[in-house]
């Protein structure tokens, strides 16, 4: 049985520009919650050197979060019962 093998993107190919500023942040972040992430050496015509590549599921998490509703979001009226 073959595994599913989590995608990997940078930042760059994930968003489709780069970004220098908040690369730091995604980086910390990624570290932070144990995210295993790639080093990648690219050669472009505008960029060779070293890259970092995250999973595409932390990604999505990272710049588009799911908002969970608390207690205080849910009207009485919201309740099945």
């Amino acid at each position: 049985m073959e595994e599913n093998k989590e995608e990997y993107m940078s930042l760059y190919e994930y968003r489709g520009k780069s970004h220098p500023t908040i690369g730091p942040a995604v980086y910390a972040a990624a570290i932070k919650q144990g995210v295993k992430v790639l080093n990648h050496t690219v050669s472009t015509p505008k960029y060779t050197g070293k890259i970092l590549r995250y999973p595409v599921s932390f990604l999505d998490n990272y710049f588009h979060p799911e908002v969970q509703p608390t207690l205080g979001d849910i009207q009485d009226n919201d309740l099945p019962f």
